[in-house]
């Protein structure tokens, strides 16, 4: 399936997040674990070769319908990088807890996912993060994001525009899309970087 604007033309983005919620599911749960082992080895592949030394990362732990990360945090973890998932807040804010394989999860209070159960930070973490690497449900070649719908990321982005942070969303190839796939609205946030499983897109 390539998400087009002939799909969903203009496009209302409740009809753009039901076609791709609807491929994530269909996907064969073998397949969809061999997906996230290849977005482990993309993300570690480009992080290792980028300028800089890559020492913390902020990410996420994926929901059904996301590429998995379970592969990409491990991984992270084990190449001595510093890794950290986002707590939803109330007004739509996001803390951050360090992760570590094998620490207690629970679901969130405000958002129909899960959340690590630790010490939470706020934004002055990102004076030192130096990738933050977020959902979503489809890229344009802009680098605007569909997101899930919730609006924290979009709230959250603009607090961190100032740190030295390489903002990155992770979708699957076919989700990286022309511009006009899906609706732009003023308040959303365009990302530095498109992780797939098979590449990287770099956004001029």
């Amino acid at each position: 399936m390539n998400l087009t604007a002939d799909q969903h033309p203009g496009s209302d983005k409740k009809a753009a997040r039901a076609a791709v919620r609807s491929w994530r599911r269909a996907l064969d749960p073998i397949q969809r674990e061999q997906l996230g082992q290849d977005l482990a080895r993309t993300v570690i592949g480009y992080l290792s070769q980028s300028t800089g030394v890559v020492q913390k990362v902020a990410a996420y732990c994926s929901g059904p319908d996301e590429p998995p990360t379970e592969a990409l945090l491990d991984a992270l973890v084990n190449e001595g990088i510093d890794v950290y998932l986002p707590v939803c807040e109330p007004d739509y804010a996001l803390s951050w807890v360090e992760y570590t394989p094998g620490m207690e999860f629970a679901p969130s209070a405000l958002a129909p996912v899960m959340e690590p159960v630790g010490e939470r930070i706020g934004t002055e973490l990102f004076d030192e993060i130096n990738t933050l690497i977020m959902p979503a449900l489809s890229i344009d070649e802009d680098g605007l994001r569909l997101g899930q719908g919730g609006g924290y990321y979009d709230r959250f982005l603009p607090l961190i525009e100032d740190a030295p942070v390489r903002v990155a969303a992770v979708v699957y190839e076919h989700e990286y899309v022309p511009p006009g796939a899906f609706r732009i609205d003023e308040h959303d946030q365009p990302v530095d970087l498109v992780f797939t499983p098979q590449q990287v897109h770099q956004i001029i």
